[in-house]
């Protein structure tokens, strides 16, 4: 039989696991949402379907999961390394590296995917292939617009258009203007003409 020590000591290890900063303590979607965009359910079935625990897995004693989840993290909220090495308990170089892992890990095996059409493939029908034709790109196409915080994080992913909709339009359909404050900044290319709309914020 355990000994009071042992047991006491049993009971304190397992709070310290509870408190841990680490995916399977997050029991609440709203709350794996927010910090991750993922739902608890679709954050472990992706990655499980990455394969990827072996390939983070190398030269660390973290758990594979635990970078995964770190990376999603920084990727929804954009809080700094500083930050994420408080919550995660680990050194601000750890989180750079870890990041960095992650990154290059999922490049590997994610360029692998063909779920881009090629260029000579386009709509059978001809409505639909004047709707996605794109002077621009001389191509059928489907237009996104992405918005991107002055730290790297990707703040904003829009709906996808038909290629023939103006930058301006996209802009205006995408409902990015309703996420604006007065007095942010927003640096877009030349073909955005959205000044005037802007000026509607302040």
């Amino acid at each position: 039989m355990l000994s009071e020590k042992d047991n006491a000591l049993k009971e304190v290890n397992s709070r310290l696991e509870k408190e841990k900063f680490i995916p399977e303590n997050i029991r609440d979607d709203t709350k794996m949402k927010a910090l991750t965009n993922f739902t608890i359910k679709e954050f472990f079935c992706i990655y499980r379907f990455l394969q990827i625990e072996d390939d983070l897995s190398v030269d660390t004693k973290r758990r594979s999961i635990d970078r995964y989840f770190m990376f999603l993290v920084k990727l929804r909220t954009g809080i700094s390394n500083e930050f994420l090495s408080v919550l995660f308990g680990i050194s601000d170089s750890t989180v750079s590296r870890d990041f960095n892992l992650v990154t290059d890990v999922l490049h590997d095996k994610l360029k692998l995917q063909d779920v881009f059409p090629t260029k000579d493939e386009k709509p059978a029908s001809p409505m639909e292939q004047q709707m996605t034709f794109s002077r621009y790109k001389n191509a059928n196409t489907l237009k996104g617009m992405i918005g991107i915080t002055p730290n790297g994080a990707i703040s904003f992913i829009s709906e996808l258009y038909s290629g023939s909709i103006s930058d301006k339009e996209h802009f205006i359909r995408s409902k990015l203007m309703d996420r604006l404050e007065r007095n942010d900044v927003v640096m877009a290319d030349k073909g955005f003409l959205i000044s005037k709309e802007l000026e509607k914020i302040g």
